[in-house]
C-alpha cells in the first residue's frame, strides 16, 4: 500500500469483508446469498485436477489464451466455479451443464428435482469473488485497485452528468479508486439484467455518491425489480459489487455469508 498512496486515501474509510475461511460448502437456503473469495493460483496437480471438469470448449477456450498465467487463471476460476456448483447441486462437475443467455451471461441448467441454483463471477488480479443465491438473478463484478487505467474519457463520455461531476470533482488522488468503484457498480448491474456492459452506461446513475456502500434503483417503469447496489471491498486492494433483487432481502430476514477457500481445499472434499 506504501506505493499506491491514492488507494490507501479511498479505503481507509472502508471495512473489508470479513471471511470465514471454510472447507467445505455449507447449504444454500432461501434468502440466503454465499460470496466466496478464491486465490486463483495452487499446485499443478491441482491446475491438473480442475482441468478435468471442464468441458472441452471450456479447455479450448482456456489453450487459447497467450500467456501462461491467463491459461492457469481460467482453469482454476472456471474449475473452482464447477467445485462449488456440484457441492450446491450434488452433480459431478464434469456434469455442470451451463446454458448462455442473449448477451452470453452463463447460467445453470436446472434439473427438475431442484430448486434454481443462480450464480455470478467475477475475476480480477489472480482471485476470484462468487456470488451464489436461490431463485434470484444476480451480478457480481470486481476489480484491482492497483489497475492502471485512463478513465476521465470514460467518465466524460459514457456516464451521466452528475456522475461524472461525482468522479472528477473529487481530489485527484482518489478519482481513479472512485472510477473503479463505480465501473464495479455499472457492470455488475448489467451482469445482474443479463446484459453485461453492454447497455448505455448513463441510462441509469449509480454512481452520484461514489463513497456509498449501497444503491437502490429501479431502472425504469417496465423494470418489474428493484435492485440493490452493493459495494465490497474483499481486501483493501479489490472493490467489487454484489446486485441483487431487493426482494430478497424479505422483510429484513435476508442472510449475506462471506466465505473463503482455496482451490486445494476444494479438490480435498
Amino acid at each position: 500500500m506504501d506505493n499506491h498512496p491514492e488507494i490507501e486515501a479511498w479505503v481507509s474509510s472502508q471495512n473489508t469483508c470479513p471471511w470465514v475461511d471454510v472447507s467445505g460448502v455449507p447449504d444454500l437456503q432461501s434468502g440466503e446469498l454465499h460470496l466466496w473469495w478464491v486465490p486463483l493460483q495452487g499446485t499443478d496437480e491441482e491446475l491438473e485436477a480442475l482441468r478435468t471438469t471442464l468441458s472441452t470448449r471450456e479447455k479450448d477456450r482456456a489453450d487459447r489464451y497467450r500467456f501462461a498465467r491467463h491459461r492457469n487463471g481460467y482453469t482454476f476460476g472456471r474449475g473452482v466455479l464447477k467445485m462449488l456448483l456440484s457441492a450446491y447441486t450434488g452433480r459431478d462437475p464434469q456434469q455442470i451443464d451451463f446454458q448462455l443467455g442473449p448477451y452470453g451471461k452463463p447460467s445453470l441448467r436446472p434439473s427438475n428435482d431442484e430448486k434454481v441454483l443462480c450464480f455470478n463471477y467475477s475475476d480480477a488480479g489472480g482471485y476470484a469473488l462468487y456470488g451464489f443465491t436461490r431463485d434470484a438473478e444476480i451480478g457480481v463484478d470486481l476489480e484491482d485497485l492497483e489497475r492502471e487505467v485512463s478513465f476521465e474519457r470514460i467518465v466524460e463520455r459514457k456516464f451521466s452528468a452528475k456522475e461524472a461531476e461525482a468522479i472528477l470533482t473529487l481530489p485527484p488522488h482518489k478519482r481513479k479508486s472512485a472510477f473503479l468503484v463505480c465501473w464495479t457498480r455499472k457492470e455488475g448491474y448489467g451482469k445482474a439484467q443479463g446484459w453485461g456492459i453492454n447497455y448505455p452506461l448513463d441510462s441509469v446513475e449509480l454512481c452520484v455518491d461514489c463513497q456509498s456502500n449501497r444503491v437502490d434503483v429501479t431502472a425504469s417503469d417496465s423494470d418489474i425489480n428493484h435492485w440493490v447496489v452493493y459495494q465490497l471491498y474483499p481486501t483493501s486492494h479489490f472493490v467489487g459489487t454484489l446486485v441483487y433483487p431487493a426482494a430478497v432481502e424479505n422483510d429484513g430476514l435476508f442472510s449475506l455469508k462471506y466465505l473463503t477457500t482455496s482451490p486445494g481445499q476444494m479438490l480435498q472434499r
